[in-house]
């Protein structure tokens, strides 16, 4: 976005402060020209007036008042004003007094005096050297007045020391002003800065609470947002929804009974939640916030399941390293067991019974080392390299691919939205998520209705925008209780399972900046969901 070019009628240093102050001061010359014009037709005014040229005195007035009202419809214009402006506007008042003093009968008149307030807006609106130019101006006019009646009337008294006072006045008046402006122009300008100072440090606390990973959400105590984060936003997943505003938005309802069970018990650390079945569990937490003579509350925000999954990745980590330090050592009685178990099962003297716990000794053996070998898979894992797939494609090849080696009919159905065309991810790695759930899937599908069947179907997200892919089967479903459990590393409800494939499915997902997350509102079987990041996509 290219910056406007800056205006060169803007560039002095007097700027439209100076319109502002200049339109006062018109109003001020409006009323004093229909004074000076009322005191000439008024008779009862005249007995204040000692005029020695009438006529001169009621021509310069009515001029004056129409210049003032000339003015008047010209100053309406709001744009910045010259110096020169400004100074020919004192300039003229001070000539105009002057006249009327002269044509009133000098400085003792008293109408002089007015040039005090000539030389003050002049001092005010104009600084540096201008200051004594209008006292200097307002002086000599004065004693010019005084002069020319000398030279011109003989038989009259003379205030040459009435008009050197008057023109100290103007100077001290002029000197007072200047000081006076210039601690305003010092206090202005360090306000100015000060200002600049506290913006450039909200922006920047704005931008550090927006780049923060941990959700901030200001709310009222009736649960009405006044400010979210992109992070809270996120966690929330309203990022991108079409009616999300300040100014309109409250708590999520799981959020906002939160909120009420802390205003009842602050000591108190609620459970935490999720705003949507696909959506990632939120632990809160809260702190009261005086602002602006109202309460608030501070909410904190963080993704519950990062903290599950680092303590997790901590245990693993050292299961992993003290598995890879014995693994040796297992493996090889480990070996010893499966072999001497199958040599016993070849013996012709074993009975059913001793056939039966060879079989038990065979098939434990080979559980213990899937075992051993998932660890060390976790604590070995490559980084992934993620790459665009052309996921409609790449999905007919699993199929394929997947009956092959694993030696199974597995029927696969696919529908993807004409939107989502590619996604990013670790071709390799998003091959063995999609095993281990098909693995699964197929299975259950086959219990319940007698064929080996799964659905993948995918779209983007509408709140996101994001890419999802649902993989789905035909079983019996998950219970809530072990659907809160699934991802908990060695969990399984199997009898030979190991419970770390959907374990590891979670951290390949999560390696490539993924999520994978049970749909526990699907309502025919079990559906698994994974969320692809952003990605480009062509339409």
């Amino acid at each position: 976005m290219s910056q406007p070019q800056p205006n060169k009628q803007h560039n002095h240093p007097y700027k439209r402060q100076d319109i502002r102050l200049l339109r006062i001061l018109n109003y001020y010359r409006l009323t004093l020209s229909i004074v000076f014009i009322s005191g000439y037709l008024n008779e009862a005014s005249q007995v204040f007036l000692d005029l020695e040229h009438p006529s001169l005195y009621l021509v310069t007035s009515i001029c004056y008042g129409l210049l003032n009202l000339a003015l008047f419809f010209v100053l309406r214009r709001d744009r910045a004003l010259l110096p020169q402006q400004i100074i020919l506007n004192i300039s003229i008042d001070i000539i105009v007094l002057g006249l009327l003093t002269y044509a009133n009968g000098g400085v003792a008149s008293g109408l002089g005096n007015l040039m005090i307030f000539a030389v003050a807006a002049g001092s005010i609106m104009l600084s540096g050297r201008y200051n004594l130019m209008f006292a200097s101006l307002a002086s000599i006019t004065l004693i010019t007045v005084e002069v020319y009646r000398a030279v011109t009337q003989t038989d009259i008294t003379h205030h040459y020391l009435h008009a050197g006072l008057l023109g100290i006045i103007l100077f001290a008046t002029a000197l007072f002003i200047r000081q006076i402006s210039t601690r305003i122009q010092n206090s202005e300008s360090l306000a100015a800065r000060h200002a600049s100072d506290i913006i450039q440090l909200e922006k920047m606390n704005r931008l550090i609470v927006q780049r923060m990973r941990t959700g901030i959400i200001v709310s009222g105590l009736d649960g009405h947002v006044e400010m979210m984060n992109d992070a809270a936003q996120e966690l929330l997943l309203v990022k991108n929804s079409p009616d999300i505003s300040t100014q309109s938005m409250y708590l999520p309802a799981p959020l906002f009974e939160r909120l009420k069970m802390w205003m009842q018990n602050n000591q108190q650390r609620t459970a935490p939640f999720r705003t949507a079945p696909e959506n990632p569990e939120v632990q809160a937490n809260f702190a009261s916030l005086e602002q602006q003579g109202h309460a608030s509350i501070l909410i904190f925000l963080e993704d519950n399941s990062k903290a599950m999954q680092q303590a997790q990745q901590l245990k693993l980590a050292s299961l992993g390293q003290l598995t890879a330090s014995i693994a040796h050592e297992i493996r090889n009685p480990l070996g010893a067991i499966s072999h001497a178990a199958q040599l016993l099962d070849e013996s012709k003297a074993l009975d059913a019974a001793d056939k039966r716990l060879s079989k038990i000794i065979h098939e434990h053996s080979i559980r213990l080392n899937d075992t051993v070998e998932n660890v060390l898979e976790l604590s070995r894992r490559h980084q992934p390299s993620p790459q665009q797939i052309e996921l409609h494609d790449w999905l007919n090849e699993f199929s394929c691919s997947f009956n092959e080696t694993e030696n199974k009919q597995g029927e696969f159905s696919i529908s993807l939205e004409p939107s989502l065309l590619e996604i990013r991810f670790d071709s390799s790695q998003l091959q063995q998520v999609l095993t281990n759930l098909c693995q699964n899937g197929l299975r259950y599908s086959l219990q319940r209705t007698g064929k080996a069947v799964m659905h993948f179907k995918g779209g983007l997200q509408t709140d996101t925008g994001q890419p999802y892919l649902d993989i789905m089967d035909e079983g019996q479903g998950i219970d809530k209780d072990t659907a809160s459990r699934l991802f908990e590393p060695f969990y399984t409800t199997e009898r030979t399972g190991t419970g770390l494939g959907l374990y590891i499915s979670r951290e390949l997902c999560q390696a490539n900046n993924a999520r994978l997350d049970h749909i526990a509102s699907y309502q025919d079987g079990c559906c698994f969901r994974i969320i692809f990041p952003h990605t480009h996509i062509i339409q």
